[in-house]
């Protein structure tokens, strides 16, 4: 419980994002996952088109940092698994379907 002295410390309100996502053609999003924060504005998310190579994720535009509710306002279907999402959570939409699905095998980068 905080008392009158106590400052409630603001939860994070950014991601990262692919730029495929957020370009003026954007892909939409096919993967993306919750790893932890950076600091203490980022949300831990990072979402991804599926459609990156590991080239491409070299490129230095190849993320951006956006606002969370941008990518919810792109696709509003996360936005429930955004809420239940933990650190480690991984979800993917699988090509052809619009239900996104947990993933057990992926690796969180470092």
């Amino acid at each position: 419980m905080m008392n009158e002295y106590q400052v409630e410390q603001p939860q994070g309100h950014l991601c990262l994002a692919s730029s495929l996502i957020l370009n003026e053609r954007p892909m939409p999003i096919r993967f993306f996952y919750k790893e932890d924060p950076q600091h203490a504005n980022d949300t831990g998310f990072r979402f991804y088109s599926g459609q990156e190579t590991d080239e491409f994720l070299m490129e230095e535009n190849a993320a951006c940092v956006a606002p969370l509710d941008c990518m919810e306002r792109l696709d509003p279907s996360i936005r429930e698994l955004l809420k239940k999402s933990e650190v480690g959570s991984v979800w993917e939409r699988l090509p052809n379907s619009n239900d996104w699905v947990p993933v057990h095998d992926y690796q969180i980068p470092d």
